[in-house]
Protein backbone atom coordinates (compact mmCIF):
# COMPACT_ATOMS: atom_id res chain seq x y z
CA UNK A 1 0.00 0.00 0.00
CA UNK A 2 1.58 3.56 -1.17
CA UNK A 3 0.48 6.17 1.71
CA UNK A 4 2.01 9.32 0.06
CA UNK A 5 4.81 8.99 -2.83
CA UNK A 6 6.34 12.33 -4.24
CA UNK A 7 4.65 13.34 -7.86
CA UNK A 8 7.11 15.81 -8.40
CA UNK A 9 9.44 15.58 -11.22
CA UNK A 10 12.83 15.95 -10.97
CA UNK A 11 13.47 14.89 -7.70
CA UNK A 12 16.27 12.73 -6.72
CA UNK A 13 14.79 9.26 -5.75
CA UNK A 14 16.21 7.74 -2.47
CA UNK A 15 16.86 4.41 -1.07
CA UNK A 16 16.43 2.12 1.33
CA UNK A 17 18.95 0.12 2.71
CA UNK A 18 18.26 -2.21 5.89
CA UNK A 19 19.40 -5.61 7.70
CA UNK A 20 17.09 -8.61 8.17
CA UNK A 21 17.55 -10.74 11.20
CA UNK A 22 16.20 -13.99 10.42
CA UNK A 23 17.71 -17.79 11.57
CA UNK A 24 20.24 -19.25 9.25
CA UNK A 25 20.07 -16.05 6.53
CA UNK A 26 23.35 -17.00 4.56
CA UNK A 27 20.80 -20.10 3.76
CA UNK A 28 17.81 -18.18 3.42
CA UNK A 29 17.44 -14.76 1.90
CA UNK A 30 14.58 -12.72 2.00
CA UNK A 31 12.82 -10.55 -0.10
CA UNK A 32 11.96 -7.30 0.99
CA UNK A 33 9.61 -5.28 -1.01
CA UNK A 34 7.44 -1.81 -1.50
CA UNK A 35 4.05 -3.33 -2.70
CA UNK A 36 1.62 -1.10 -4.45
CA UNK A 37 4.28 0.96 -5.69
CA UNK A 38 4.43 0.55 -9.80
CA UNK A 39 6.78 2.74 -12.13
CA UNK A 40 9.75 2.00 -13.96
CA UNK A 41 13.00 1.46 -11.16
CA UNK A 42 16.07 1.37 -12.50
CA UNK A 43 17.88 -1.88 -12.10
CA UNK A 44 21.44 -1.93 -11.10
CA UNK A 45 22.46 -4.22 -13.72
CA UNK A 46 20.94 -3.82 -17.41
CA UNK A 47 21.59 -7.69 -18.10
CA UNK A 48 18.65 -10.28 -18.40
CA UNK A 49 17.75 -11.65 -14.62
CA UNK A 50 19.34 -15.61 -14.42
CA UNK A 51 19.26 -18.66 -12.77
CA UNK A 52 21.82 -21.18 -13.39
CA UNK A 53 21.81 -25.08 -12.55
CA UNK A 54 25.24 -26.11 -11.68
CA UNK A 55 26.11 -29.01 -9.34
CA UNK A 56 22.49 -30.03 -8.99
CA UNK A 57 21.49 -26.98 -7.25
CA UNK A 58 19.97 -23.92 -8.77
CA UNK A 59 22.08 -20.63 -8.88
CA UNK A 60 20.69 -18.15 -7.22
CA UNK A 61 18.70 -19.89 -4.80
CA UNK A 62 16.00 -17.09 -4.39
CA UNK A 63 15.52 -14.65 -7.25
CA UNK A 64 12.77 -11.76 -7.21
CA UNK A 65 11.64 -10.21 -10.22
CA UNK A 66 8.99 -8.13 -11.69
CA UNK A 67 6.10 -8.97 -13.38
CA UNK A 68 6.88 -8.97 -17.28
CA UNK A 69 10.97 -9.84 -16.56
CA UNK A 70 11.77 -12.51 -18.73
CA UNK A 71 14.51 -14.57 -17.30
CA UNK A 72 17.22 -16.76 -18.72
CA UNK A 73 17.54 -20.45 -17.44
CA UNK A 74 21.15 -22.07 -18.23
CA UNK A 75 22.33 -25.07 -17.93
CA UNK A 76 26.12 -25.16 -16.37
CA UNK A 77 26.38 -28.92 -15.82
CA UNK A 78 28.13 -31.94 -18.13
CA UNK A 79 24.77 -33.34 -18.10
CA UNK A 80 20.91 -32.70 -19.61
CA UNK A 81 18.44 -30.38 -17.10
CA UNK A 82 14.80 -29.23 -16.94
CA UNK A 83 13.20 -26.49 -15.33
CA UNK A 84 9.34 -26.18 -14.23
CA UNK A 85 7.02 -24.80 -12.22
CA UNK A 86 3.75 -26.74 -10.73
CA UNK A 87 2.86 -22.67 -9.74
CA UNK A 88 1.01 -20.22 -11.02
CA UNK A 89 1.23 -20.33 -14.58
CA UNK A 90 2.51 -23.60 -14.51
CA UNK A 91 5.38 -24.11 -17.11
CA UNK A 92 7.88 -26.70 -18.26
CA UNK A 93 10.28 -25.57 -20.23
CA UNK A 94 11.72 -28.64 -21.52
CA UNK A 95 15.63 -30.68 -21.20
CA UNK A 96 18.22 -29.31 -22.53
CA UNK A 97 22.08 -29.30 -22.40
CA UNK A 98 25.05 -28.14 -21.08
CA UNK A 99 25.86 -24.22 -22.53
CA UNK A 100 22.19 -24.04 -23.47
CA UNK A 101 19.59 -21.63 -21.81
CA UNK A 102 16.29 -21.31 -22.25
CA UNK A 103 13.88 -17.78 -21.36
CA UNK A 104 10.68 -17.43 -20.01
CA UNK A 105 8.65 -14.46 -19.32
CA UNK A 106 6.74 -13.93 -15.99
CA UNK A 107 3.34 -12.59 -16.72
CA UNK A 108 1.68 -13.21 -13.08
CA UNK A 109 2.89 -12.24 -9.59
CA UNK A 110 3.43 -15.05 -7.05
CA UNK A 111 6.09 -17.59 -6.00
CA UNK A 112 7.02 -19.84 -8.42
CA UNK A 113 9.22 -23.54 -6.93
CA UNK A 114 11.81 -24.01 -9.37
CA UNK A 115 11.93 -28.11 -9.89
CA UNK A 116 13.90 -30.46 -12.31
CA UNK A 117 12.17 -33.39 -13.22
CA UNK A 118 15.49 -35.02 -13.99
CA UNK A 119 17.16 -34.72 -10.33
CA UNK A 120 13.87 -34.23 -7.49
CA UNK A 121 16.36 -32.92 -4.77
CA UNK A 122 16.46 -29.55 -6.69
CA UNK A 123 14.79 -26.37 -5.46
CA UNK A 124 14.56 -22.75 -5.68
CA UNK A 125 12.13 -20.14 -6.02
CA UNK A 126 11.49 -17.04 -8.35
CA UNK A 127 9.29 -14.24 -6.41
CA UNK A 128 7.15 -12.08 -9.12
CA UNK A 129 6.67 -9.28 -7.51
CA UNK A 130 3.89 -5.89 -9.20
CA UNK A 131 6.74 -3.96 -7.70
CA UNK A 132 10.57 -2.71 -9.24
CA UNK A 133 10.77 -1.70 -6.12
CA UNK A 134 12.47 -4.87 -4.24
CA UNK A 135 15.91 -5.74 -2.71
CA UNK A 136 17.31 -9.71 -1.64
CA UNK A 137 19.67 -9.99 1.68
CA UNK A 138 22.55 -11.04 1.38
CA UNK A 139 24.76 -13.82 3.28
CA UNK A 140 24.84 -11.11 6.38
CA UNK A 141 20.65 -10.22 6.27
CA UNK A 142 21.72 -6.50 4.53
CA UNK A 143 19.20 -5.42 1.47
CA UNK A 144 18.97 -2.31 -0.40
CA UNK A 145 16.17 -0.96 -2.26
CA UNK A 146 17.33 1.56 -5.25
CA UNK A 147 16.12 4.65 -6.85
CA UNK A 148 12.56 4.83 -4.49
CA UNK A 149 10.61 7.95 -4.69
CA UNK A 150 10.14 9.95 -2.11
CA UNK A 151 6.99 8.86 0.45
CA UNK A 152 5.75 6.93 3.02
CA UNK A 153 5.43 3.34 2.58
CA UNK A 154 4.89 -0.03 4.07
CA UNK A 155 7.90 -2.52 3.51
CA UNK A 156 6.48 -6.24 3.10
CA UNK A 157 9.04 -9.37 3.09
CA UNK A 158 8.96 -13.00 1.55
CA UNK A 159 11.35 -16.00 2.28
CA UNK A 160 10.75 -19.74 1.92
CA UNK A 161 11.24 -20.33 6.08
CA UNK A 162 9.26 -17.52 7.23
CA UNK A 163 5.95 -18.25 9.35
CA UNK A 164 2.50 -17.01 8.03
CA UNK A 165 2.76 -14.49 10.97
CA UNK A 166 6.10 -13.36 9.31
CA UNK A 167 4.72 -12.98 5.94
CA UNK A 168 2.08 -10.85 6.97
CA UNK A 169 4.03 -8.32 9.13
CA UNK A 170 4.48 -4.95 7.31
CA UNK A 171 7.29 -2.11 8.00
CA UNK A 172 7.07 1.47 7.90
CA UNK A 173 9.36 3.30 5.82
CA UNK A 174 9.80 7.18 5.72
CA UNK A 175 11.92 7.77 1.94
CA UNK A 176 13.44 11.22 1.38
CA UNK A 177 14.38 12.84 -1.57
CA UNK A 178 17.99 11.86 -2.60
CA UNK A 179 19.23 9.82 1.04
CA UNK A 180 19.03 6.96 2.19
CA UNK A 181 16.94 5.83 4.80
CA UNK A 182 17.62 2.84 7.06
CA UNK A 183 15.37 0.37 8.41
CA UNK A 184 16.22 -3.20 11.33
CA UNK A 185 13.74 -6.14 10.35
CA UNK A 186 14.22 -8.49 13.27
CA UNK A 187 12.43 -11.74 12.73
CA UNK A 188 13.77 -13.62 15.64
CA UNK A 189 11.38 -11.85 18.12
Amino acid sequence: MVLLPSLVAGLEPGRIVGRVTVKDAQKHPVVVFVPGLSGRAPRPHAERPAMSQKGRVFIPHVLPVAVGTAVEFRNSDPFKHNIFSPDGERYNLGTWEQGRSRTYTFKRPGVYRQLCNIHPEMLAYIVVLETPYFGLTDKEGNFEIASVPSGKYLLRIWGEKLTKEQLARTFNVVVEEGAPVSIEIDLLR
